[in-house]
């Protein structure tokens, strides 16, 4: 899709030749600022004149220069009489830096490829702005591409709660391990492609179990280090977490939050046991349907400015979290191994699913695993609205 009807009634003009290259480069620079500018979006820009790129830029910190800004400093005078490829609209409003609406027109560009729209109201607004400036805005080029890879933004301020991906690491009989023991699946470098997707989320959300029986430490620790190390979420309804696990004794590295009833017996004093270890407990009941409590939990995530969820584990989680519609994303790690009857099953209880609610979208080799991903149907839908 190259422009909305209403974009081509407000004069847009039809799509040129060099433009998809240019609006792919752009996309590609986006992703550079993954795990550095949350809570902003990921934005690339590039300046060119015809098949000449005079500029590029991307987001490369929170509180820093916008993609614009960046690319247009770089092009210099060449920027004047220039087309502007970005992969979300400028925003109009002062934030931390000033409006990168006004930093276009300071700069003379003529044209403006957009290939998607901004829904965060605050910033939304820049395609009219230009326009009404006098210059040529087209949007929607390449913006299935653009929406996927800024998804997490779009997702939180289109519905209001957190963009959730679901990483699962299965033997091909869809086996999580070994039971009541801590069991490698994959190899090195799917972990590698694990502490990637860790750094480019604002929180990892396991349950309780999984802390008991792996001790995960869920830190990002690849080669790519968050801005902000990601919260670590456990969900943990009697509040029975220990004190000697690695995540309670790494609080200094990372924070960590879990979710309890506080109807549990003995909750005030096992709360203020973690609290004393720097652990934040949230407050939230046990509720019947458990559809409910998901609610509420996602809803505290939101208040609580988390944009984007990795979820981890365990299978019961998992089947939780799908079964409600809150997974939208899933990147499915695949050994070739068996566990046998025995093993933990990923989806336990989990119901059947409608043909085409899950699409794959990538395929990776990872020495002897793969890494598919797949995204819901409800993510296209939504994102395809914007």
């Amino acid at each position: 899709m190259i422009a909305t009807g209403s974009d081509l009634l407000a004069g847009a003009p039809p799509s040129r030749t060099e433009d998809p290259r240019h609006m792919r480069e752009a996309i590609a620079l986006s992703q550079q600022g993954a795990g550095r500018v949350s809570p902003n979006p990921l934005v690339g820009a590039v300046v060119a004149k015809g098949d000449e790129v005079v500029g590029l830029g991307w987001h490369a910190e929170f509180g820093g220069d916008h993609a614009e800004v960046v690319a247009l400093r770089e092009a210099g005078e060449r920027a004047k009489g220039a087309t502007l490829y970005v992969t979300l609209e400028p925003c109009t409003h002062q934030g931390k830096t000033p409006p990168c609406t006004e930093a276009i027109l300071r700069a003379g560009i003529r044209r403006v490829v957009i290939a998607c729209r901004d829904p965060n109201p605050v910033a939304s607004g820049g395609a009219e702005t230009l326009r009404e400036a006098g210059l040529d805005v087209e949007i929607g080029l390449e913006g299935t591409s653009a929406r996927r890879g800024n998804a997490p933004f779009l997702w939180y301020h289109a519905r209001g709660f957190p963009f959730a991906s679901l990483k699962l690491a299965v033997s091909l009989d869809a086996k999580l391990g070994a039971p009541g023991v801590r069991t490698p699946v994959t190899g090195p470098r799917a972990l590698e492609e694990v502490h990637r997707l860790r750094a480019a989320h604002d929180a990892i959300l396991i349950g309780r179990n999984t802390a008991e029986i792996d001790d995960p430490l869920l830190t990002a620790r690849g080669e790519e280090s968050p801005r902000v190390p990601p919260t670590r979420i456990v969900l943990d309804t009697e509040l029975r977490l220990g004190a000697d696990t690695q995540l309670v004794r790494t609080t200094d590295q990372a924070p960590v939050w879990v979710v309890a009833d506080p109807e549990t017996p003995a909750f005030a004093a096992r709360a203020r046991a973690l609290e004393d270890r720097g652990v934040v407990v949230i407050a939230v009941p046990r509720t019947d349907p458990r559809s409910a409590r998901v609610e509420a939990i996602w809803r505290e995530l939101a208040e609580r400015s988390i944009i984007s969820v990795l979820v981890e584990g365990g299978g019961r989680v998992a089947s939780t979290l799908l079964a409600d519609g809150r997974i939208q994303r899933i990147h499915a790690f695949l050994a070739p191994l068996f566990f046998g009857s025995d093993g933990v099953p990923a989806f336990p209880d989990l119901t059947a699913s409608k043909p085409g609610d899950w699409t794959p979208v990538e395929r990776e080799s990872l020495g002897p695993d793969t890494r598919i991903v797949f995204e819901h149907r409800g993510l296209d839908e939504t994102l395809g609205d914007l």
